[in-house]
């Protein structure tokens, strides 16, 4: 029987991903559910310069533009349950197992 190397495997702080360390230094950084996250498309602007017929004009970010604090709320609360469920609560930011 061969002996299998084993890495780590890392959680973003932000959602349920899981991967390799440089991959989720990657992930973080751009994770949608971070609310300081870095926007490749417009560069947190907030906005991107379309051009049509040599005239150019502000658009909207489409992935900015898209998170919904409502949504946020939404899945907060349901993370809550699933944690208190599984008798889990948070210590700063890590989630512990409650001994009993």
């Amino acid at each position: 029987m061969k002996e299998v190397k084993v890495m780590k495997r890392y959680k973003c702080d932000f959602c349920k991903r899981r991967s390799t360390k440089s991959i989720m230094e990657l992930h973080e950084r751009r994770c949608f559910r971070n609310p300081n996250r870095f926007c490749d498309y417009c560069d947190n602007k907030g906005y991107t310069l379309e051009s049509e017929n040599n005239i150019e004009f502000k658009q909207d970010c489409p992935y900015c533009s898209q998170r919904d604090l409502q949504k946020e709320k939404e899945i907060e609360a349901r993370e809550k349950k699933e944690r208190e469920s599984r008798n889990q609560v948070i210590v700063g930011n890590e989630i512990v197992d409650l001994p009993f």
